[in-house]
């Protein structure tokens, strides 16, 4: 009885033990903090940012999926972006900033739908989805912007 209570006692504190989790993890971590303006005007800009951690610091990129939810499907352009993350000083945590421009990274809808006299062009509602990854190709878990309107 005594081995036992010990082998269990011996498991249970090795359990305990290793599940202590760093802040920091070989792969890395991102958080979503904000995506400004939520309603982007024809030809506006947008700001994303973001909050990483990675313990080796050796961040590579920064992967971007575009989801139109619009309920009129058309065909869409660039759904997936790929950012360089520019070289930092060696931090296992910081923010990230990143600059969306109109033409080059926002609008989805190659021919959007028109309604309307005159006829008005359908904005785009997109979903964003944002995944980090390090120089190992080891991933950050997916994190998602709300919905956010393209003026079109």
């Amino acid at each position: 009885m005594k081995k036992a209570f010990a082998a269990f006692l011996t498991i249970g504190t090795l359990f305990v033990y290793s599940c202590n989790k760093d802040s920091v993890n070989t792969r890395p971590s991102l958080t979503f903090k904000s995506f400004s303006p939520e309603i982007v005007p024809i030809n506006g800009n947008a700001e994303v940012r973001f909050t990483f951690g990675d313990k080796e610091a050796d961040l590579d990129s920064l992967l971007i999926y575009k989801v139109r939810l619009n309920k009129r499907t058309t065909p869409t352009t660039r759904d997936s972006l790929k950012f360089s993350v520019p070289a930092f000083d060696n931090s296992v945590n910081g923010e990230l900033n990143l600059a969306l421009t109109y033409q080059n990274h926002l609008i989805s809808a190659t021919n959007p739908p028109t309604s309307g006299t005159p006829p008005v062009k359908e904005p785009d509602t997109v979903l964003f989805k944002f995944v980090l990854r390090d120089k190992a190709k080891n991933i950050s878990d997916t994190v998602y912007s709300s919905p956010i309107v393209i003026i079109r």
